[in-house]
């Protein structure tokens, strides 16, 4: 199995002058919990609303650049990995999610623990690609930029309804 079957895509990402506050409420407002913060078409880092809760609390109502709250290159995988390297670089590191870079170092998705924890519960199936597409539709997400704000084509899995007696 790999992270490319699994991965979100398009990601939502921000800059790194985005304002902390801005940050959250685009997080809270698409129900999301981690954003990649990308510069000039590369990723610079990636925040977790973890992070920005700290910052509220440290920096309170001021105007802080996320910039100002990354910590270090963001750990990042490539699309073609085994999702066991993915869960193992999650748990090494003890980070929440992974950007997808292909070979040019570009953002093509963003696979989350919760993505890891639903593939194990049976929750979550792979995209389904032809094998003669793959190639073609990996090319292509390597062409196109991740564009900011767009929405993920992965559907939250189906919740069943509690069986009445």
């Amino acid at each position: 199995m790999r992270v490319d079957q699994y991965m979100n895509w398009p990601v939502l990402t921000i800059t790194p002058q985005t304002d902390f506050h801005r940050a959250f409420d685009f997080m809270h407002s698409r129900g999301i919990h981690h954003l990649p913060v990308v510069e000039g078409g590369r990723v610079v880092g990636i925040v977790a609303e973890r992070d920005l809760l700290l910052a509220a609390a440290n920096f309170g109502s001021a105007e802080v650049p996320v910039a100002d709250i990354l910590r270090g290159p963001p750990v990042c995988v490539s699309p073609d990995a085994q999702l066991k390297r993915a869960a193992m670089l999650l748990v090494i590191n003890h980070i929440g999610s992974l950007p997808v870079l292909n070979r040019r170092k570009e953002l093509v998705g963003i696979i989350t623990e919760t993505d890891i924890f639903k593939i194990a519960a049976g929750m979550l199936h792979a995209h389904r690609v032809p094998k003669k597409k793959a190639k073609k539709a990996a090319s292509k997400a390597g062409r196109k930029p991740v564009k900011s704000e767009a929405k993920s084509k992965r559907k939250p899995a189906k919740k069943t309804a509690a069986k009445r007696n």
